[in-house]
């Protein structure tokens, strides 16, 4: 699968994600799953391109693209050292990149043939959902592929039918789907603040996976474990 063809579903004429006991939604959190830091831990708008190696198990010979999105300088705090929200700003500034597993994960889903029947949704509550939306239009997985690209549903916010819970995230992705069973979705998310993936799963009963304090390949491959497991 070439990298511009890379993101939403592909056709049913193909193997479907079923015979290979994959999940037909995969669900990513953002805030502290994918990325850092939080969007309601910048001082401002995340819209300057930040370049630097996409492949991060190969930085010396990767293609250079956009790893992060940065806050102008002119929109910090700059009180000591520490941005508006009390948090440490390094001489780089405030910027917002993919955690390193997380970053791992998503090239493994953009490249891998395997998964080109399985569509990518995120769902997150963030307070700031704009700056959520700049940093997934602007940061690249792979060579000319954001993760805009390669999502097909996204629900961010709290607002309308979306609150501080995400049952109506997935309701939503479950509309916006076509009725996808929410058996047959995958969940991965922080957990740091709320117990997403138990009410997610006690509501709905979509398989969910903490990851911590951000996304690890080995997450991503236990939950897909999970995923087969529950599915026999």
């Amino acid at each position: 699968m070439g990298e511009g063809d890379i993101g939403t579903a592909a056709s049913s004429s193909s193997a479907s994600s079923c015979d290979l006991n994959l999940p037909t939604i995969i669900v990513f959190d953002l805030d502290d799953c994918l990325w850092t830091p939080e969007m309601h831990e910048l001082s401002g708008m995340p819209s300057i391109p930040v370049e630097g190696p996409l492949d991060p198990t190969d930085v010396e010979g990767s293609t250079i693209g956009t790893v992060g999105m940065k806050v102008p300088s002119s929109r910090r705090g700059g009180h000591r050292g520490f941005d508006w929200g009390g948090h440490a700003a390094d001489s780089r500034g405030e910027i917002v990149e993919l955690y390193p597993g997380a970053r791992r994960t998503l090239r493994e889903l953009a490249t891998n043939p395997k998964y080109q029947e399985v569509k990518i949704a995120v769902a997150s509550t963030s307070l700031e959902p704009a700056y959520s939306r700049a940093c997934i239009e602007g940061i690249e997985v792979v060579e000319g592929v954001t993760m805009r690209d390669m999502i097909s549903y996204s629900q961010i916010g709290r607002s309308g039918r979306l609150t501080s819970r995400k049952t109506g995230h997935f309701r939503l992705i479950h509309e916006e789907s076509g009725g996808v069973p929410y058996d047959e979705m995958l969940f991965f998310d922080d957990c740091n603040w709320a117990d997403h993936v138990g009410d997610i799963d006690r509501e709905l009963g979509v398989l969910g996976v903490r990851t911590g304090s951000g996304l690890t390949l080995e997450h991503f491959y236990n939950g897909l474990e999970k995923f087969r497991s529950r599915k026999r």
